[in-house]
């Protein structure tokens, strides 16, 4: 009979342990998807700039978040002489972001580092160019990069950079954390 009140009672104590931890997940993801829209909101305001009468505009975005994996869009428009497009999208996974190491740079630049000095974040380049006559051309190959670390531009708003830097930092530590696994 002991045998089995034991039983009864470690089993109890293990289910217990398992809805807290339960608990535990699901907190830390909607902290992280509210993380994650600050980070979209702040882009939206401070992702942008334009210099000249529409000369040179670029703009930064967060495109989609699922499962610590981000992409970004980077947009620069180039108005002086032929129109120019550049398009860069940034695939990235936030855990293997080195969270210490991301760093504000001139106030317009904030410094998103590989854990370890690892290649972890995948680019993907194109470029189009209209010419006088309105056609169309494509000004470069599509090429696809692995680096280091990504250069977020900001508009140089001090206090967004700020912002972003400790997001980006709570975002990477949330998904570096190992995640539990159930038996």
């Amino acid at each position: 009979m002991k045998r089995v009140l034991m039983v009864a009672a470690v089993l109890i104590s293990f289910t217990g342990l398992s809805l807290a931890q339960l608990s535990e997940e699901s907190a830390s993801r909607a902290s992280l998807k509210t993380v994650v829209q600050a980070i979209q909101l702040e882009l939206e305001s401070h992702g942008e700039r334009v210099m000249g009468k529409d000369t040179y505009h670029w703009s930064t975005r967060l495109e989609k978040f699922e499962d610590c994996r981000a992409d970004f869009t980077v947009r620069i428009t180039n108005n002086l002489g032929d129109p120019t497009v550049h398009v860069e999208s940034i695939h990235l996974s936030l855990g293997a972001i080195e969270p210490y190491g991301i760093e504000i740079q001139q106030k317009h630049w904030l410094q998103l580092p590989c854990l370890g000095g690892d290649d972890c974040i995948v680019t993907l380049a194109t470029c189009k160019q209209t010419n006088a006559d309105g056609i169309v051309t494509d000004c470069s190959t599509p090429s696809q990069k692995r680096m280091a670390a990504f250069s977020l531009q900001l508009d140089g708003d001090a206090d967004s950079a700020q912002r972003l830097q400790a997001e980006f930092r709570q975002a990477a530590l949330a998904c570096s954390q190992p995640s539990s696994v159930t038996f």
